[in-house]
C-alpha cells in the first residue's frame, strides 16, 4: 500500500502525467487528471462502499482570541515612541528568540551606558537554530535595552535604543 500511495503522490506532483493505469497482481490502479468527469474506456469502476458514508457535521468556528501585549511589550513600544532626534531604535530583523548574551550565564553583549561601534554585536536573534547577530549600525551609547533575554521577539519589535555619538 505504501508503494501505491507513493505512486499516487508522484502522479500528483508530476505535471506531465495526465493519466496512469497500473496493475500489480490483483490490484488495479487508475489515476486521471482529466476533468471530463468520465472514466477512460477500459478502466474498471470502483465498487460502492457497503457502508454509506455520513457527511461530517459542520463544527462552529472557534473564536479568535488576540492576546493583549504583555506589560514589558507595552513599555517597550511606549519607550520606542519617545525617541529623541539623536537616538536610533534597533528593531528585530525577524521573528525569533532574543539573546542578550552569547551563551547562558555569560555577560550581556551590551548594557545601558556601553559605547558601541557600527560593527558592535548588540544581541542575537535565533531562528530555527540559526544564530543571527544584531549589529549596532551606528556609533553611540546604549541608552535602553527594551527586550528581555530569551524572549520571543517579532519582526520590527523594538530591541535597543542607541544615542548617536554620545560619550
Amino acid at each position: 500500500m505504501k508503494e501505491l500511495k507513493a505512486i499516487v503522490d508522484w502522479v500528483n506532483l508530476a505535471e506531465d502525467v495526465r493519466e496512469l493505469s497500473l496493475k500489480l497482481g490483483d490490484v488495479e490502479l487508475f489515476v486521471s487528471r482529466n476533468r471530463a468527469g468520465g472514466v477512460a474506456q477500459g478502466a474498471p469502476l470502483a465498487a460502492e462502499p457497503s457502508v454509506p458514508m455520513k457527511e461530517p457535521k459542520p463544527t462552529p468556528a472557534a473564536p479568535i482570541v488576540v492576546p493583549a501585549p504583555a506589560v514589558g511589550e507595552q513599555e517597550a513600544a511606549h519607550d520606542a515612541d519617545q525617541l529623541t532626534q539623536d537616538e536610533v531604535l534597533i528593531t528585530a530583523p525577524m521573528l525569533g528568540t532574543f539573546y542578550a548574551s552569547p551563551q547562558p550565564g555569560a555577560p550581556a553583549f551590551v548594557s545601558v551606558g556601553d559605547r558601541v561601534q557600527p560593527s558592535s554585536v548588540l544581541a542575537i536573534v535565533e531562528v530555527m537554530k540559526l544564530m543571527n547577530n544584531i549589529e549596532a549600525g551606528v556609533e553611540g551609547t546604549v541608552v535602553r535595552v527594551l527586550a528581555e533575554n530569551e524572549s520571543l521577539v517579532e519582526y520590527g519589535q523594538p530591541l535597543i535604543v542607541i544615542r548617536k555619538g554620545a560619550s
